[in-house]
Parts: C-alpha cells; structure tokens; sequence
C-alpha cells in the first residue's frame, strides 16, 4: 500500500473512534439525565433543592449532612424513588398536654394528631381540644383535651342525659331543647358550670284555682227572761249555720301541690243567731231564812225581797257542796261561813259573791272566794260553801244555787 493510502485509512480509523467515543459519551449523559429527578428538602422552615439519582431517602439526607435527632419527624408521605419528590423534617417541639387532671411535659414532632397517637390518647365522641388535629406542632404549645362527661337532666320527672365537656347549666337545657317557662325554675341555677355527674332538675310550676264551701257558725245569743225561772232555760230562735264559698290559688311543683293562698271568700248564706233564753226569775224565799254567812255585808249591798242583790254584774247558775273542818284557806286565812272555796280560774280569789239556793229554802248570803276546794280536779260542783259542823253540811248536801257576782272590787288579802 502506498503512503498516501496508509494516511487515508488512518484517518478513517481515527474518525470512526472519535465517533464511537462521541456515541459512548452521549449515551451515558442521556442515561444520567433519563435517572435524574428534583427532590425539595423541607426541614421545618428551610427549604433546600436538588438533582440527584439516589434512591433511598437517608443516603440522600447524608449527603447533604442533615442528621435526625431522637424525637425529629422525618415524613416520607411525599418521597418517591422514581420521580420528583419532598422530603419532609419536622423537629421536635417542647408541648404540653393536658388530659384532665394529668399534665405531661412531652417532646415530639409533627402534627396534633401524631403527637397524640404516640402517647395513646385516644378521644372519644364529643371529647374536644383546643386546636385542630392537623395543628403542626411548635414549641411551648398547651394541647388540652377536654373530655365529655354525661348529665343527668330530670324534667319534671322525666330523665333524659346529655354529653358535654363544658358549659352551664342553661347550655345543658338548651342541649336537650328544654325551655323554662312562667315560674319554672331550675336547680341548680341556669348559669351554673357542670360538673361530671351533675343532676340539673327542671321544676314545672303550675297555678290553679278551686273553691270551697263550709259553715258559718251561728252566733249564740242570751238574753234574760223574767218570766222563766232562775236556772231554766229557753230556745227562742233556733240557730241556722250560714255558708261560705272561699277561692283559692293552687301552686303545684311538678304536678304535686305545695301552697295554697287564698284569694277570696264570698258569703252564699248569711247564718241566723240562735237565741236563748236565760230565767232570771228567783223561787220566793221561804219567810225567816236567814243568811248562812257570818261575813259582815257591805254597806252597798242591797238585796230585794225575792233575795236578789240590786249591784251584780253576772250571774253562775251552778251547784255547790258544803265542807267544814279545815284549818286554813288558800289565800292563808282562817275559814268561817262566808269564806268559800272556787275554781280561781272560773272566780278569781277576793271576788264578792251572793248565794241564794234555787230552791228557795236557804240563803248562804254574803261570800267570799278565798279557798280551792277539791272538787276543781273532779268538776263535781261550782263552789264548796263552808259550814261550822258536819250536820251543817249534811244537811245542806249538794244542791243547785245561783252565784251572783257583785259588782265590788276584790277584797285584799
């Protein structure tokens, strides 16, 4: 081969290597380029970007000498191998959590949601908190979880319950479409905070209105007759009861009655007095009957034939014993006819009296009430008369009299 051939061969052999390492070369900046993909690295509030054909996450993470701390977050939700991607870091956050009466001090990172899973706090229907689930997490940040609790509401004794983690005792009705109405009232009060287990009681009050009829009783009238005798009575105008219609205002608290007030009384039937009458006229005394008593009569008294005093201010028809004997009275002095024993309560000690006997025979006379006698326990007389003797009295023994009160001052003692 000549000179100038071997040169042209050259040359071809130089240019064809020359093509083939040019079609190498294009090759592998294809192949590099066809692996290549932008990966955006978010670490908390940096942001860094880059090319690159790793595959795995850590190694991409060392290469840019980003280290992991204990409690950090590396979220791979947005990673992929193959194409375009984000890496996110999230870095631990000092947080506390609140969970009823337990408080934590907690290191984590990421969102409320996972902070609350690695602690396995689990929230239950309508517990609360005071952020939302998917709240990032930043430092010094109070997560409280309000837990709801159940209410008992009793309407009028109908229970119903009612789930809340707050609020007041007017919120709770409002929950269970409860209004309150004229003079219901609640307990406790409406703007009382619940409580867990609390028991709100609606009490229903309710008015209404009856009437009523009852008697009048009659008025008893006496009225003195001198044509009947001393002691008897007489019917004149018999007594008829009268009628009474009363309004009244019923309060009940839940369908039972707890006050009544009366708000008026009308008169349906006037009543009609009853009148009796009382005989005041006196059996004649027997001609000769001398006075029991050996008690000084007072100036002032005057006593007619029929052996009535003209000066009395009551009259007791009664009966009375006669006693002998005793040693003393009750207002401490010495007994003598004349001094007689009473019921005070009914004849105040020191009264002036005058006896007659309803029978006409005998005249005690001129009295005063200074001593009990025994028959007050008993009711077995209106007085007991003291006689000097055992036969006195056996012969008076227990007969019907009338007492007139005189109208004196009481005598001191």
């Amino acid at each position: 081969m000549t000179e100038k051939g071997q040169k042209h061969r050259r040359r071809i052999i130089i240019t064809a290597v020359v093509i083939a390492a040019l079609l190498v070369g294009s090759a592998t900046i294809t192949a590099y380029a066809m692996s290549a993909r932008t990966v955006i690295i978010r670490d908390d509030d940096q942001t860094q970007t880059l090319t690159t054909t790793r595959e795995d996450a850590i190694e991409i993470l060392q290469a840019r000498n980003i280290a992991l701390g204990n409690d950090d977050f590396l979220d791979l939700g947005e990673f992929s191998a193959e194409s375009d991607c984000i890496i996110r870091i999230y870095r631990a956050k000092e947080i506390i959590l609140e969970d009823g009466e337990n408080v934590r001090r907690l290191r984590a990172a990421g969102t409320v949601q996972r902070l609350l899973q690695l602690n396995e706090v689990v929230l239950k229907e309508r517990d609360t908190l005071n952020c939302m689930r998917t709240d990032l997490l930043v430092d010094g940040m109070h997560i409280v979880v309000s837990r709801a609790f159940d209410i008992a509401v009793l309407d009028g004794g109908k229970s119903q319950s009612v789930t809340l983690t707050e609020g007041t005792v007017a919120e709770a009705l409002a929950e269970c479409k409860l209004a309150l109405a004229g003079d219901d009232y609640v307990e406790p009060a409406p703007l009382t905070p619940l409580e867990p287990g609390m028991t709100i009681h609606v009490n229903r009050v309710a008015y209404r209105e009856r009437k009523t009829e009852s008697a009048i009783d009659f008025a008893k009238i006496s009225k003195k007759s001198a044509s009947l005798d001393l002691g008897k009575t007489k019917i004149e105008q018999a007594g008829v009861k009268g009628k009474l219609e009363t309004l009244y205002q019923d309060k009940y608290i839940n369908g039972k009655k707890v006050e009544s007030i009366q708000l008026k009384e009308t008169v349906l039937q006037k009543p009609v007095a009853e009148i009796k009458l009382v005989g005041t006229k006196a059996a004649k005394l027997r001609a000769g009957a001398i006075p029991i008593s050996e008690l000084a009569q007072p100036a002032s008294l005057r006593v007619d034939g029929s052996g009535i005093p003209s000066n009395y201010r009551e009259v007791i028809v009664g009966t009375a014993k006669a006693y002998a004997g005793d040693p003393t009275t009750a207002v401490g002095i010495k007994p003598k006819p004349g001094y007689i024993a009473v019921d005070p309560e009914q004849i105040p000690y020191g009264s002036q009296l005058w006896i007659v006997s309803n029978d006409g025979k005998y005249v005690y006379g001129y009295a005063v009430a200074a001593d009990t006698g025994g028959f007050v326990k008993k009711q077995s007389c209106t007085v007991d008369l003291f006689m000097n003797s055992e036969s006195e009295c056996n012969q008076w023994g227990h007969r019907g009299v009338t007492i007139y009160v005189l109208d004196l001052p009481p005598v001191k003692f």
